[in-house]
């Protein structure tokens, strides 16, 4: 976004810090890589930020370097984001409800969380060869034992 005489000014998104043009590259390739199942080109990233052909090539640059993006060299839409697909994949899965991965380990309610604990059995009695009806005293006395 432009501000007065041309001054690059940060977006603020949620009232807390302002967007860094990185991030703002990152979040159109996301969101350009997730809408159209390919690579940006650096004439989109450009012509998406508004920025020049050279700034865009440094944007990317930056991201390669912080591991954010990989690049397939001398491509020309040579951009991916490493665990895109699986991360598509999960958004997906919890908007259909599902506990998936760290949900759990992250206070996520299960959903067998209102079944009572099964009470443990202090003492199971030996079974004998015989009458398995009769009590244990009348099994012992009918053993000789």
């Amino acid at each position: 976004m432009r501000g007065q005489m041309g001054v690059s000014i940060a977006v603020i998104t949620d009232g807390s810090k302002p967007i860094s043009r990185r991030d703002e590259a990152y979040n159109f390739i996301r969101a350009y890589i997730t809408r159209t199942g390919q690579s940006p080109s650096i004439n989109n990233i450009m012509a998406a930020l508004g920025v020049s052909k050279t700034r865009a090539k440094a944007l990317v640059h930056q991201l390669a370097v912080a591991n954010m993006i990989e690049r397939v060299p001398g491509a020309q839409r040579g951009i991916s984001i490493p665990g895109l697909f699986r991360e598509l994949v999960l958004e997906e899965l919890r908007r259909e409800g599902y506990v998936v991965d760290k949900d759990i380990l992250a206070g996520v309610p299960c959903p067998q969380g209102h079944l009572p604990l099964i009470a443990m059995l202090e003492h199971i009695p030996a079974v004998e060869v015989g009458d398995l009806h009769a009590q244990p005293s009348e099994r012992r006395a009918s053993s000789g034992g």
